[in-house]
C-alpha cells in the first residue's frame, strides 16, 4: 500500500504539535504558588491548630464555640521556647 502526500503532511502536523506540547513545560515552566503576607510560614496541624514557624506560637481553635467554659473561638494560646520543654499557655500567663 502506498502512502499518500496528504497522510504524510497529517501525520507531521501532529507530530509537531506533540513535540511542542511536549516542550512547552521546558520552554514556559507554570508558576509555583507560595504563601505571601501575615500568613506565610503557618502550617495546618490537627483540627483547628496552627503553627507559626516564625513566632513558635500555637493557635488552638475551638471547634464548637459557645460552648459552657469557652471565653471565644481561640481555645488556647501556646509558645514553643525551646524543644523537649513545656509549652507556655499564654491564656493562664495573664
Amino acid at each position: 500500500m502506498k502512502t499518500d502526500l496528504y497522510t504524510k503532511a497529517v501525520l507531521t502536523v501532529i507530530m509537531l504539535a506533540l513535540v511542542m506540547i511536549a516542550c512547552n513545560q521546558y520552554v514556559h515552566p507554570a508558576a509555583t504558588a507560595e504563601a505571601q503576607g501575615a500568613f506565610a510560614g503557618v502550617q495546618l496541624g490537627p483540627g483547628l491548630t496552627f503553627f507559626d514557624t516564625r513566632s513558635g506560637e500555637i493557635w488552638v481553635y475551638s471547634q464548637y464555640p459557645g460552648v459552657a467554659g469557652e471565653q471565644g473561638p481561640v481555645h488556647s494560646k501556646l509558645r514553643l521556647t525551646k524543644l523537649g520543654q513545656p509549652l507556655l499557655d499564654e491564656f493562664e500567663a495573664k
